[in-house]
Protein backbone atom coordinates (compact mmCIF):
# COMPACT_ATOMS: atom_id res chain seq x y z
CA UNK A 1 0.00 0.00 0.00
CA UNK A 2 1.54 3.36 -0.95
CA UNK A 3 1.89 6.00 1.71
CA UNK A 4 3.44 9.43 1.78
CA UNK A 5 6.46 8.44 4.01
CA UNK A 6 9.51 9.18 3.10
CA UNK A 7 11.41 5.80 4.26
CA UNK A 8 14.60 6.93 5.86
CA UNK A 9 17.64 4.90 5.21
CA UNK A 10 19.52 4.05 8.51
CA UNK A 11 23.44 4.94 8.27
CA UNK A 12 26.09 3.48 11.14
CA UNK A 13 26.50 5.82 13.84
CA UNK A 14 29.99 7.98 13.87
CA UNK A 15 29.76 8.63 10.29
CA UNK A 16 28.75 11.94 10.20
CA UNK A 17 26.74 11.29 7.28
CA UNK A 18 22.85 12.02 7.25
CA UNK A 19 20.70 10.36 4.49
CA UNK A 20 18.74 12.78 1.87
CA UNK A 21 16.05 11.35 2.97
CA UNK A 22 15.87 12.17 6.42
CA UNK A 23 17.04 15.47 5.41
CA UNK A 24 13.79 16.16 2.92
CA UNK A 25 11.70 14.38 5.87
CA UNK A 26 13.13 17.20 7.81
CA UNK A 27 12.72 20.10 5.79
CA UNK A 28 9.22 18.87 4.19
CA UNK A 29 7.84 18.73 8.43
CA UNK A 30 9.83 21.39 9.67
CA UNK A 31 9.52 24.26 7.12
CA UNK A 32 6.34 23.39 4.69
CA UNK A 33 4.24 21.74 7.89
CA UNK A 34 3.42 18.55 6.07
CA UNK A 35 3.20 16.50 8.81
CA UNK A 36 3.91 13.36 6.55
CA UNK A 37 2.99 9.62 8.35
CA UNK A 38 5.41 9.20 10.70
CA UNK A 39 6.66 5.54 10.93
CA UNK A 40 3.64 3.81 11.85
CA UNK A 41 1.44 1.26 9.93
CA UNK A 42 -0.77 2.48 7.64
CA UNK A 43 -4.63 1.90 8.96
CA UNK A 44 -5.52 2.04 5.34
CA UNK A 45 -7.84 4.89 5.63
CA UNK A 46 -5.91 7.80 4.74
CA UNK A 47 -7.16 10.81 6.45
CA UNK A 48 -6.67 8.52 9.78
CA UNK A 49 -2.94 8.14 8.46
CA UNK A 50 -2.74 12.00 8.48
CA UNK A 51 -4.02 12.49 11.28
CA UNK A 52 -2.06 9.96 13.45
CA UNK A 53 0.76 8.80 11.46
CA UNK A 54 -0.33 5.00 11.60
CA UNK A 55 -0.49 2.98 14.33
CA UNK A 56 3.09 2.80 16.22
CA UNK A 57 4.55 0.06 17.85
CA UNK A 58 3.96 0.19 21.36
CA UNK A 59 0.98 2.15 21.67
CA UNK A 60 -2.78 1.91 22.49
CA UNK A 61 -5.61 2.95 20.73
CA UNK A 62 -8.67 3.10 22.03
CA UNK A 63 -12.14 3.78 19.87
CA UNK A 64 -15.18 4.95 22.25
CA UNK A 65 -18.36 3.19 20.21
CA UNK A 66 -21.79 3.79 21.42
CA UNK A 67 -24.11 0.99 20.28
CA UNK A 68 -25.42 0.64 17.06
CA UNK A 69 -22.51 2.58 15.59
CA UNK A 70 -20.94 -0.23 13.77
CA UNK A 71 -18.22 -1.12 15.80
CA UNK A 72 -17.72 -4.84 14.38
CA UNK A 73 -17.72 -2.97 10.79
CA UNK A 74 -15.40 -0.85 11.61
CA UNK A 75 -12.97 -3.57 13.58
CA UNK A 76 -13.11 -5.53 10.29
CA UNK A 77 -12.24 -2.94 7.83
CA UNK A 78 -9.62 -2.01 9.67
CA UNK A 79 -8.59 -5.86 9.11
CA UNK A 80 -9.35 -6.01 5.65
CA UNK A 81 -7.40 -2.99 4.79
CA UNK A 82 -4.29 -4.19 6.84
CA UNK A 83 -4.93 -7.89 6.68
CA UNK A 84 -6.10 -8.62 2.75
CA UNK A 85 -5.60 -5.50 0.95
CA UNK A 86 -1.81 -4.92 2.30
CA UNK A 87 0.00 -7.78 3.85
CA UNK A 88 -0.09 -7.39 7.63
CA UNK A 89 -0.58 -9.34 10.44
CA UNK A 90 -3.45 -8.88 12.69
CA UNK A 91 -4.95 -10.56 15.80
CA UNK A 92 -8.17 -10.40 17.04
CA UNK A 93 -9.51 -10.94 20.32
CA UNK A 94 -13.50 -11.16 20.64
CA UNK A 95 -15.34 -12.02 23.40
CA UNK A 96 -18.35 -10.90 21.49
CA UNK A 97 -18.63 -12.63 18.65
CA UNK A 98 -17.28 -16.26 17.54
CA UNK A 99 -14.49 -16.67 15.34
CA UNK A 100 -16.88 -18.52 12.38
CA UNK A 101 -19.55 -15.02 13.14
CA UNK A 102 -16.25 -13.15 12.23
CA UNK A 103 -15.01 -14.99 9.21
CA UNK A 104 -18.97 -14.72 7.78
CA UNK A 105 -19.09 -11.22 8.27
CA UNK A 106 -15.69 -10.70 6.82
CA UNK A 107 -16.46 -12.69 3.99
CA UNK A 108 -19.75 -10.95 3.32
CA UNK A 109 -18.12 -7.24 3.69
CA UNK A 110 -15.62 -8.10 1.26
CA UNK A 111 -17.55 -10.04 -1.67
CA UNK A 112 -20.52 -8.08 -1.38
CA UNK A 113 -22.40 -11.18 -1.52
CA UNK A 114 -24.62 -12.83 1.47
CA UNK A 115 -23.26 -15.99 3.07
CA UNK A 116 -26.59 -17.68 1.72
CA UNK A 117 -25.88 -16.68 -1.92
CA UNK A 118 -22.35 -17.77 -1.67
CA UNK A 119 -23.15 -21.30 -0.26
CA UNK A 120 -25.80 -21.81 -3.21
CA UNK A 121 -22.80 -21.71 -5.83
CA UNK A 122 -26.29 -19.78 -8.12
CA UNK A 123 -23.96 -17.21 -9.49
CA UNK A 124 -22.38 -16.59 -13.31
CA UNK A 125 -18.66 -18.11 -14.30
CA UNK A 126 -17.37 -14.87 -14.74
CA UNK A 127 -18.73 -13.87 -11.14
CA UNK A 128 -17.61 -17.44 -10.12
CA UNK A 129 -13.38 -16.75 -10.91
CA UNK A 130 -14.52 -13.30 -9.15
CA UNK A 131 -15.63 -14.70 -5.88
CA UNK A 132 -13.04 -17.60 -5.37
CA UNK A 133 -10.30 -14.56 -6.29
CA UNK A 134 -11.36 -12.72 -3.30
CA UNK A 135 -11.94 -15.49 -1.15
CA UNK A 136 -8.51 -16.87 -2.26
CA UNK A 137 -7.85 -13.26 -0.53
CA UNK A 138 -9.36 -13.79 2.28
CA UNK A 139 -7.64 -17.15 2.92
CA UNK A 140 -4.53 -16.24 2.93
CA UNK A 141 -4.55 -13.66 5.10
CA UNK A 142 -2.79 -13.22 7.84
CA UNK A 143 -5.56 -12.62 10.45
CA UNK A 144 -5.81 -14.92 13.80
CA UNK A 145 -8.86 -14.90 15.65
CA UNK A 146 -9.34 -15.74 19.78
CA UNK A 147 -13.11 -15.85 20.31
CA UNK A 148 -12.70 -16.99 24.58
CA UNK A 149 -15.77 -15.42 25.74
CA UNK A 150 -15.16 -13.59 29.23
CA UNK A 151 -11.32 -13.16 28.55
CA UNK A 152 -9.31 -12.35 31.83
CA UNK A 153 -6.89 -9.73 30.70
CA UNK A 154 -3.74 -11.59 32.17
CA UNK A 155 -5.08 -14.43 29.79
CA UNK A 156 -5.14 -12.15 26.90
CA UNK A 157 -1.43 -11.14 28.02
CA UNK A 158 -0.04 -14.76 28.20
CA UNK A 159 -2.22 -15.52 24.11
CA UNK A 160 -0.78 -12.65 22.89
CA UNK A 161 2.96 -12.50 23.95
CA UNK A 162 2.91 -16.99 22.71
CA UNK A 163 0.95 -15.70 19.27
CA UNK A 164 3.50 -12.78 19.02
CA UNK A 165 6.45 -15.26 19.28
CA UNK A 166 5.06 -17.69 16.95
CA UNK A 167 4.18 -15.17 14.36
CA UNK A 168 5.14 -11.32 13.21
CA UNK A 169 2.37 -9.86 14.61
CA UNK A 170 2.16 -5.98 13.27
CA UNK A 171 -1.27 -5.40 14.83
CA UNK A 172 -3.39 -6.61 17.87
CA UNK A 173 -7.39 -5.93 18.47
CA UNK A 174 -8.96 -6.28 21.06
CA UNK A 175 -12.75 -6.42 20.86
CA UNK A 176 -13.88 -5.11 23.51
CA UNK A 177 -12.96 -3.87 27.12
CA UNK A 178 -16.11 -3.98 29.31
CA UNK A 179 -16.14 -7.65 28.35
CA UNK A 180 -12.70 -8.46 29.89
CA UNK A 181 -12.44 -9.50 33.20
CA UNK A 182 -9.36 -9.38 35.58
CA UNK A 183 -8.17 -10.47 38.61
CA UNK A 184 -7.30 -6.97 39.37
CA UNK A 185 -8.18 -5.10 42.76
CA UNK A 186 -11.33 -2.54 42.11
CA UNK A 187 -13.48 -5.20 41.19
CA UNK A 188 -16.45 -3.16 43.09
CA UNK A 189 -15.64 -0.26 40.99
CA UNK A 190 -16.35 -0.39 37.40
CA UNK A 191 -14.03 3.05 36.59
CA UNK A 192 -11.31 1.28 38.73
CA UNK A 193 -11.53 -1.93 37.07
CA UNK A 194 -11.81 -0.34 33.63
CA UNK A 195 -8.71 1.75 33.91
CA UNK A 196 -6.72 -1.11 35.47
CA UNK A 197 -7.79 -3.50 32.43
CA UNK A 198 -6.37 -0.60 30.11
CA UNK A 199 -2.97 -0.24 32.46
CA UNK A 200 -2.55 -4.15 31.57
CA UNK A 201 -3.50 -3.53 27.67
CA UNK A 202 -1.09 -0.53 27.73
CA UNK A 203 1.90 -2.42 29.16
CA UNK A 204 1.32 -5.33 27.01
CA UNK A 205 1.47 -3.37 23.73
CA UNK A 206 4.42 -1.79 25.08
CA UNK A 207 6.33 -4.98 26.20
CA UNK A 208 5.37 -6.45 22.48
CA UNK A 209 6.36 -3.43 21.47
CA UNK A 210 2.97 -3.98 18.87
CA UNK A 211 0.72 -1.59 18.43
CA UNK A 212 -2.80 -2.07 20.55
CA UNK A 213 -6.23 -1.15 19.29
CA UNK A 214 -8.79 -1.42 22.39
CA UNK A 215 -12.73 -0.95 21.31
CA UNK A 216 -15.10 -0.04 23.75
CA UNK A 217 -18.70 0.93 24.97
CA UNK A 218 -17.96 3.17 27.83
CA UNK A 219 -18.20 5.96 26.04
CA UNK A 220 -20.57 8.31 28.59
CA UNK A 221 -22.83 9.31 26.42
CA UNK A 222 -24.43 5.93 25.61
CA UNK A 223 -27.42 6.85 27.87
CA UNK A 224 -30.64 7.28 25.13
CA UNK A 225 -31.10 11.12 27.60
CA UNK A 226 -28.08 12.17 26.38
CA UNK A 227 -28.82 14.14 23.49
CA UNK A 228 -27.36 12.76 20.38
CA UNK A 229 -25.20 14.56 17.87
CA UNK A 230 -21.43 14.91 17.43
CA UNK A 231 -19.93 13.42 21.10
CA UNK A 232 -17.14 15.70 22.84
CA UNK A 233 -13.86 14.12 24.32
CA UNK A 234 -14.97 15.98 27.26
CA UNK A 235 -17.78 13.34 27.86
CA UNK A 236 -15.91 10.55 28.10
CA UNK A 237 -14.98 8.80 30.67
CA UNK A 238 -11.46 10.20 32.46
CA UNK A 239 -10.14 6.53 32.48
CA UNK A 240 -10.46 6.15 28.82
CA UNK A 241 -8.72 9.85 28.29
CA UNK A 242 -5.85 9.00 31.08
CA UNK A 243 -5.53 5.82 29.87
CA UNK A 244 -5.28 5.79 25.84
CA UNK A 245 -2.22 6.66 24.31
CA UNK A 246 -4.61 8.02 21.23
CA UNK A 247 -8.30 8.07 22.12
CA UNK A 248 -11.00 8.06 19.07
CA UNK A 249 -14.48 8.20 18.74
CA UNK A 250 -16.76 6.68 16.09
CA UNK A 251 -19.88 8.53 15.32
CA UNK A 252 -22.59 7.44 12.52
CA UNK A 253 -24.91 10.87 12.49
CA UNK A 254 -27.54 8.40 10.72
CA UNK A 255 -27.87 5.98 12.84
CA UNK A 256 -28.32 8.86 15.80
CA UNK A 257 -29.61 12.03 14.05
CA UNK A 258 -30.04 15.70 15.37
CA UNK A 259 -34.06 16.27 15.50
CA UNK A 260 -34.69 18.76 12.49
CA UNK A 261 -30.67 18.00 11.27
CA UNK A 262 -29.99 17.63 7.45
CA UNK A 263 -26.83 15.49 6.68
CA UNK A 264 -24.93 15.52 3.22
CA UNK A 265 -25.43 12.54 1.95
CA UNK A 266 -22.04 10.11 2.19
CA UNK A 267 -20.72 12.65 5.37
CA UNK A 268 -22.69 10.61 7.84
CA UNK A 269 -19.81 8.85 9.32
CA UNK A 270 -17.03 11.01 11.77
CA UNK A 271 -14.22 9.48 13.57
CA UNK A 272 -13.39 12.41 16.02
CA UNK A 273 -9.43 11.34 17.13
CA UNK A 274 -7.54 13.22 20.16
CA UNK A 275 -4.09 12.45 20.97
CA UNK A 276 -3.61 12.59 25.22
CA UNK A 277 -0.56 14.67 24.80
CA UNK A 278 -2.50 17.04 22.92
CA UNK A 279 -6.05 17.05 24.98
CA UNK A 280 -7.20 20.39 23.35
CA UNK A 281 -6.33 19.16 19.68
CA UNK A 282 -9.04 17.02 17.64
CA UNK A 283 -9.12 16.22 14.48
CA UNK A 284 -12.50 14.90 12.81
CA UNK A 285 -11.96 12.58 10.00
CA UNK A 286 -14.89 11.69 7.75
CA UNK A 287 -15.19 7.96 6.64
CA UNK A 288 -18.09 6.50 4.52
CA UNK A 289 -20.21 3.85 5.85
CA UNK A 290 -21.45 1.14 3.01
CA UNK A 291 -24.61 -0.19 5.01
CA UNK A 292 -25.20 -2.75 2.34
CA UNK A 293 -21.74 -4.28 2.90
CA UNK A 294 -21.39 -3.28 6.28
CA UNK A 295 -17.94 -1.80 5.49
CA UNK A 296 -16.38 1.27 5.75
CA UNK A 297 -14.36 3.35 3.68
CA UNK A 298 -12.30 6.41 2.73
CA UNK A 299 -14.97 9.70 2.37
CA UNK A 300 -13.99 10.34 -0.98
Amino acid sequence: METNTLEITELPEGLGFTSIRALVNQTLNKDFGLNLPAEGIPSGFRELDKAIGGFKKGQMYTIAVKPGMGKTAFLLSIANNMAIKDTYSVAIFSSERSNIKMTNRLIESETGMSLNRLQSGKFKDSERDHMLSLLSSIAKAKIYIDDTPALAVEELRIKAGKLCGLHKVDLIIVDYLELLTTALAGEGDPSVRLAGIMNEIKAMAQELNTPVILFSQSAGHTNSLIPAGRPSMGAMPAFLREESDVLMVLHRNDAFPVAGSQQPIGSSVELIVAKTTEPDREVVVPLHFIESIAKFADFS
